[in-house]
C-alpha cells in the first residue's frame, strides 16, 4: 500500500465557497492539517481543528467530494486579551476521493481537537481473498 503513498486516494481541492459557509465576522480561513490513511477497507482521515466545538463541525460528501468546514469562536468573549498567538474564524478544506466509497456509512468523532473521519471503500473495490481448494 506504500508505493509513493499509493495513488493519493484523498487529495486537496480547491472548492472554498464562501457562500457555502455560514456568515462570519472574522474573514480568516485556516487550512487545518490533515492526515489521511488508508486500509483495505476505508479511508480514515485526521483533521486538526483545535478549539472547535462538535456542532460547529460541517462535513459533506457530494459526489466525489469530501468538505469539510468548522468554526472556532473566541474562547473568551468579553474579556480583555492582552496576548493570543491562537486565531479564531473558520477552517475549511476539501478532498477530491479518487476511489469509490460508501457514502452512507462515512463516519465522524471529533475529541480533543482532532476530527477523525472514517470513509469505507465500496464493496465492489475492496480487495476479496480467494478460497484455494486441492482438487
Amino acid at each position: 500500500m506504500n508505493s509513493e503513498l499509493q495513488r493519493a486516494e484523498l487529495q486537496m481541492a480547491d472548492t472554498f465557497q464562501p457562500e457555502r459557509s455560514k456568515p462570519r465576522s472574522s474573514d480568516r480561513v485556516y487550512t487545518p492539517r490533515v492526515d489521511v490513511i488508508e486500509t483495505e477497507d476505508a479511508l480514515t482521515l485526521y483533521a486538526d481543528l483545535p478549539g472547535v466545538k462538535q456542532e460547529d463541525v460541517a462535513l459533506t460528501c457530494q459526489g466525489d467530494e469530501l468538505i469539510l468546514h468548522a468554526t472556532c469562536e473566541p474562547r473568551r468573549p468579553g474579556k480583555r486579551l492582552l496576548y493570543a498567538e491562537y486565531g479564531v474564524g473558520d477552517f475549511h478544506r476539501a478532498f477530491k476521493i479518487a476511489e469509490q466509497v460508501e457514502t452512507s456509512g462515512i463516519e465522524a468523532s471529533l475529541k480533543d481537537g482532532v476530527l477523525t473521519v472514517r470513509v469505507p471503500k465500496a464493496e465492489a473495490i475492496r480487495p476479496k481473498r480467494i478460497a484455494v481448494t486441492s482438487g
